[in-house]
């Protein structure tokens, strides 16, 4: 059945709590089925949409999707991640994303360069050869 995996999240901030080993932390709110997590979604879509005077048929305009699409977004009905992100940015939202995978304040690449002029050089030992770690 596909409602059966659970997430932890908040439904008002669009937000999914975990600790810093990526592991949802032990404060956030109980598990949340993903058919009930996809309503919610579609709930905040349409409080959105509300909220700015707008109606299904504006928004599908603005967004550039069907209105069958909006409707199933609101609805919380197996819509894509594409047209998610079209309706939230259609209505101004698009950064409520960020809160799922917010940018990394330092690239990769910043990071290799600020490391030091010389580069990495491999140390290669002898097969057979280990560390003495304390024991024979």
């Amino acid at each position: 059945m596909g409602g059966d995996r659970c997430y932890r999240g908040s439904s008002r901030d669009w937000s999914i709590a975990f600790d810093d080993d990526q592991t949802p932390s032990a404060s956030a709110p109980p598990l949340v089925s993903t058919d009930e997590r996809e309503r919610q979604v579609g709930e905040q879509v349409r409080r959105l949409r509300l909220d700015q005077g707008l109606d299904q048929l504006e928004l599908a305009r603005r967004a550039d999707l069907s209105p069958s699409t909006v409707q199933s977004l609101e609805a919380g009905r197996g819509s894509t991640l594409r047209s998610l992100v079209r309706v939230l940015r259609a209505l101004g939202a698009d950064d409520a994303l960020g809160n799922i995978a917010p940018a990394s304040a330092v690239s990769p690449l910043d990071v290799l360069r600020s490391s030091g002029d010389e580069p990495r050089r491999r140390v290669y030992r002898p097969r057979g050869a280990r560390s003495s770690g304390g024991g024979s």
